[in-house]
């Protein structure tokens, strides 16, 4: 039943392939023996229990295997193996599931999921103590570094990578880590000779486990030393047989960076080479699914055939633009929700957990009552011999009483803590779900309707990188609204512990002032500070969140030309930072519910209270021992303060 269920599975993918590419061409043959690679691995793996250890490792290897070869189904497998892991409570599962993940959203241009996911992979690598893992994942994310453009952070974690990797007992985990060392080194004219050594170093490595896709990437590193050494020649004929080689094999990764290649080395020779390259690396990227890494290629293609007088493959890497704005948006939505999805599963499994403690805890304290009145029992039949009749009498009904007000009163205990955590998890994700359904419809909506009209128009280009542009706004502001949701998911968790330390605004304020420099300078605005040096006792973080929402409130309703202040006062022991502007204000029906959420206007009297951000804020703001406030200024404007205990001279030191 299950083989069935994976070749139905397969045999759906390579129908969508087929109508997609067209049954006679070549694509579709590469596919259909891609795609049965794929179900041979999985008819293997199918002989491995599917909800066990093994089983969600097996699936990780398949990930990795074609993460080189096709990136979908090197997702499908990282999920799957997510999945069962998390069910599993298997972390090193979750670990290397969460690996892969990273690496596709980096693929797919997501750089805020492929960060995020690098992140929990190393935090469960270092819980295990995993030297392989940790190594690994500095390598990656120096990769990620090195792909942003950051040289100096790429380099600190490619060197923090060397350092684990010198102590692997692992050599071909410590040859990945040397080709990454490479390439983020290649072009330090100070390093060379340790360029050199470590490609050296990892060949050997590499050839005795026939690691295609590594010797692939080195044979693409001594590419580009030769390129650094002015012998293009050289470096053009390896990079055809590379070419060759690696679309023969289906490797579609390496055969799209070595078309790139090829292409940039024509750019000085007749422009017909470097777009015929050019084309190479669209036609892999597209088998592969990397089609998110074209976006400029395809660009450049579209208008090469446009001047050309070509409209029909003009017309073709049109439709490949806008598969690619298709799959962004997909990749970004989807992958959003995804992480919501799987961080509220963390919390409900947390809650779980918390209720079985409780029931041991009680179950607990029932064995020792038990133990108790056995003791109790064994005293008193002693007595029993003793005692007259009337006293037995007595002593048993006293006992019978005792015995049942105990058991009341452990059941009455038991209800009332059950009740209570009942009522406190009902109420969070009743908000939960009003907050995701209010405030993640219309930007969704927004991107909905951006991606239609992008499908049934024939854009310029100019045209469509102004919508594209739009809907990386949009996204962003979605974005935004999710990490406010998890901020105050956290928040709102039975485990989160408060941490305070000594901040001083005057610090603090500038960092956002510079993070909201293109707003202000939009809108021509001038921000009067005046905070002192004063300390208050607060955490960091919850802090400089209060700081952007207050501080982009007074931006986004202050007039043109108009003026922020933002004033210190202390006061005994607290201190008290106020954000004043001189825009329109708040409406004075709106003010007694500003901090209040709800979409529904009989919930507030007929009228509708704050956003998410605010009710964070004064969450934050009462966790740590303050008091926000809001109000209207006589002159007009609004006016956000809060107030704060002084951090004091033995917390300073």
């Amino acid at each position: 039943m299950k083989q069935g269920h994976v070749l139905l599975l397969f045999a759906g993918r390579l129908k969508k392939k087929a109508h997609f590419f067209g049954y006679n061409s070549t694509v579709w043959k590469i596919s259909v023996a891609v795609y049965l690679l794929c179900y041979a691995g999985t008819v293997q793996a199918g002989v491995i229990p599917a909800d066990s250890m093994r089983y969600v490792d097996q699936l990780n290897r398949q990930a990795i295997l074609f993460q080189q070869k096709e990136l979908d189904s090197a997702f499908h497998y990282a999920t799957q193996a997510r999945e069962i892991a998390t069910r599993l409570d298997y972390t090193k599962g979750k670990a290397d599931a969460w690996h892969v993940l990273g690496n596709y959203y980096g693929l797919n241009t997501n750089n805020y999921l492929c960060i995020r996911y690098y992140i929990d992979a190393l935090q469960a690598y270092k819980k295990l103590n995993d030297s392989s893992g940790i190594g690994q994942l500095y390598a990656r994310i120096s990769a990620y570094y090195q792909q942003s453009g950051q040289h100096p952070s790429a380099v600190h974690y490619v060197n923090k990578a060397m350092d684990i990797g010198r102590r692997l007992r692992s050599d071909s985990m410590y040859a990945i880590i040397l080709s990454q060392y490479a390439d983020v080194n290649m072009e330090d004219a100070s390093k060379q000779d340790s360029v050199q050594w470590a490609l050296a170093t990892a060949r050997p490595v590499f050839n005795r486990y026939h690691d295609k896709p590594a010797l692939f990437q080195l044979e693409l590193l001594n590419t580009r030393r030769l390129l650094l050494e002015k012998d293009t020649a050289a470096a053009r004929e390896k990079l055809r047989t590379l070419l060759t080689t690696a679309s023969a094999d289906g490797y579609h990764y390496p055969a799209m960076n070595t078309a790139r290649l090829m292409a940039a080395t024509s750019a000085g020779m007749q422009q017909a080479d470097s777009i015929q390259y050019l084309a190479q690396m669209i036609a892999s990227s597209v088998k592969g699914g990397y089609r998110s890494l074209m976006l400029p290629y395809a660009i450049q293609l579209y208008d090469w055939y446009t001047k050309q007088g070509k409209p029909d493959t003009a017309a073709y890497y049109s439709g490949v633009l806008l598969d690619i704005l298709q799959k962004r948006t997909a990749v970004k939505s989807e992958g959003e929700m995804d992480y919501i999805s799987f961080y509220t599963q963390q919390h409900d499994i947390h809650s779980l957990k918390l209720k079985r403690a409780i029931q041991e805890k009680i179950l607990g304290k029932q064995q020792l009552e038990g133990r108790i009145r056995l003791f109790l029992v064994g005293f008193l039949s002693i007595l029993l011999v003793l005692a007259t009749l009337t006293g037995i009498y007595f002593f048993r009904a006293f006992r019978k009483t005792k015995k049942n007000a105990i058991l009341l009163a452990s059941k009455n205990r038991e209800i009332n803590e059950k009740n209570i955590l009942l009522r406190e998890h009902d109420d969070f994700k009743n908000k939960l779900v009003s907050v995701v359904a209010h405030d993640f419809r219309s930007p969704l909506s927004n991107i909905i309707n951006i991606a239609v009209f992008l499908k049934e128009e024939v854009l310029m280009p100019e045209e469509a990188n102004e919508w594209m542009m739009e809907v990386e706004r949009t996204a962003g502001y979605t974005l935004q609204i999710f990490d406010n949701i998890q901020a105050w998911i956290s928040s709102q968790s039975s485990g989160f512990v408060y941490t305070p330390e000594p901040c001083t605004p005057a610090d603090m304020i500038p960092e956002v002032l510079q993070y909201l420099e293109k707003m202000i300078s939009n809108k021509q605005l001038q921000i009067v500070v005046d905070t002192g040096s004063t300390a208050v006792w607060a955490n960091r973080e919850m802090l400089q969140f209060v700081h952007r929402n207050l501080i982009h409130n007074a931006i986004k309703f202050s007039p043109e030309k108009g003026v922020i202040h933002i004033t210190a006062q202390t006061d005994h022991d607290n201190m008290t930072l106020s954000i004043a502007d001189n825009g329109p204000g708040i409406q004075e029906d709106i003010l007694p519910h500003l901090f209040e959420y709800s979409n529904k206007k009989e919930n507030s009297g007929g009228h509708e209270g704050a956003g998410l951000a605010l009710i964070i804020c004064r969450d934050f703001i009462d966790k740590m021992n303050g008091q926000l406030k809001a109000g209207n200024l006589p002159e007009g404007g609004a006016i956000f303060s809060y107030s704060m205990p002084l951090a004091k001279s033995n917390q300073l030191q």
